[in-house]
């Protein structure tokens, strides 16, 4: 997916012409870069964005991005504030503003604030930023066309005007002096000073290099929590729910799926997923990354850069990898906690299947012959024979909670299923050898 940057009137259209590979949004608002992490684009610009009566992006947003592994760059007004506040994260600062406010050369939100029309109207300035309106003061007094009290005097009374107020008219009011007054006029035809354009297209360059230097996003060094919030925040649910249209090569591969018979059985497993999100149930953090260790473990992907390497492989991204935990995560806390009531439904699967009469009568024959072993198994032994040898699979790390996800109380109750049987595996592999049938009917 190309790089996104959000943006409004600190650039011109003929700014952003050269970057046709970009995708420029309007001014980022509250939800708006999360929907735009869940296309999974190499890096996302903040540029612009709205904070009065509207709410203003979430830093939560800018850190959900990072740890999707997504380079985010700031710059210039909204971007300049966030990334002055993220910047230890891991989030980029580009420009001169974003350095004042990360320094505490520049405190307050309004430096950077103004007022300006709709899209179809070019985001036509009505009012004048103050970081623009300090820097052209400040090359005014370099040049000689005011000194530098007067420069003084005319930032702090624009300061003290509400950001929809400050104008160049209005700082050429409180001049005072008018053959001054017309002198500094004359000169802002050509004098004034853009910070905030110079600063965005500083981003604009370094995401440009970043982006053909195939460079990629760190690793964060920071734990992003899930809170409740986070979880109920209704722009995260409503982009959740609206299904990303698949590609070409997805629709080829769902046309394989129906050719080998297998679409009916992916689309109901699908469905479980889908029915778990709408439980409203937020993924256990614990349950989360156990399932993000057994999902590593089981296929090697020992380093990150292992795991970005299976998503590129298999057609997705870290986002995309984490939305599968998330959701393998909710299906299997559901299932914990509402055990019992599925005990029906699996039956009734089974009978679905055709399956049914062979696991009863296996379980009706090991239930006629509680057989032990006359030499007790060690555990460790037991557990490599069923999951190794029966499963033909790795041993888990956590027996116990691997318990709990088959319906028992713990790994005591594990163990002794798991004792008994391979006391009848064994006891039928040595009726094999002799020709022999039991009593009870095992051969």
């Amino acid at each position: 997916m190309n790089p996104i940057v959000f943006c409004g009137p600190s650039l011109r259209a003929q700014d952003i012409a050269p970057y046709n590979g970009f995708e420029f949004r309007p001014p980022v608002r509250q939800g708006d870069l999360y929907a735009a992490t869940l296309g999974g684009p190499r890096a996302i610009g903040v540029i612009d964005g709205y904070f009065d009566g509207q709410p203003a992006v979430l830093h939560k947003e800018i850190l959900w991005a990072l740890t999707r592994g997504i380079a985010v760059f700031g710059a210039s007004s909204m971007g300049a504030l966030r990334a002055a506040e993220l910047h230890s994260f891991g989030m980029r600062g580009v420009g001169g503003i974003f350095e004042a406010y990360r320094d505490g050369e520049l405190t307050d939100d309004d430096e950077v604030a103004l007022i300006h029309g709709p899209p179809e109207t070019g985001y036509i300035r009505l009012s004048e930023p103050m970081v623009n309106i300090r820097a052209t003061l400040d090359q005014a007094v370099a040049q000689k066309v005011i000194d530098m009290p007067t420069g003084a005097r005319l930032a702090a009374s624009s300061k003290a005007r509400f950001y929809w107020e400050r104008t160049w008219p209005g700082v050429l009011a409180d001049a005072g002096d008018p053959k001054m007054a017309e002198e500094l006029a004359l000169w802002l035809r050509t004098g004034k000073v853009d910070r905030k354009r110079e600063d965005g297209l500083e981003l604009l360059k370094e995401m440009d290099a970043f982006i053909r230097s195939g460079a990629a996003q760190a690793p964060p060094e920071f734990h992003f929590e899930w809170t409740e919030n986070w979880h109920n925040a209704p722009w995260r649910n409503e982009t959740a729910s609206v299904g990303a249209k698949a590609t070409p090569e997805e629709d080829a591969i769902l046309d394989e799926l129906r050719l080998r018979g297998d679409y009916a059985r992916l689309r109901r497993e699908a469905l479980l997923r889908l029915l778990a999100r709408s439980e409203e149930a937020a993924p256990d953090r614990q349950a989360v990354k156990h399932a993000m260790g057994e999902f590593r473990s089981r296929r090697g992907l020992m380093r990150q850069a292992d795991v970005v390497a299976w998503a590129r492989e298999n057609g997705t991204d870290l986002a995309g990898i984490e939305r599968m935990i998330e959701d393998d995560a909710v299906v299997e806390t559901l299932a914990r906690e509402r055990d019992a009531e599925l005990h029906q439904g699996m039956l009734d699967r089974l009978r679905e299947l055709d399956l049914y009469p062979g696991y009863r009568d296996s379980a009706l024959a090991r239930q006629r012959h509680p057989s032990s072993l006359s030499t007790p198994m060690p555990r460790a032994l037991l557990a490599a024979w069923f999951f190794e040898r029966q499963l033909g699979c790795p041993v888990p790390h956590d027996i116990a909670d691997y318990a709990i996800s088959i319906g028992l109380p713990g790994a005591d109750s594990f163990y002794d299923l798991l004792a008994h049987g391979y006391a009848l595996t064994v006891r039928r592999h040595a009726l094999d050898e002799s020709g022999l049938t039991d009593e009870n009917g095992l051969t």
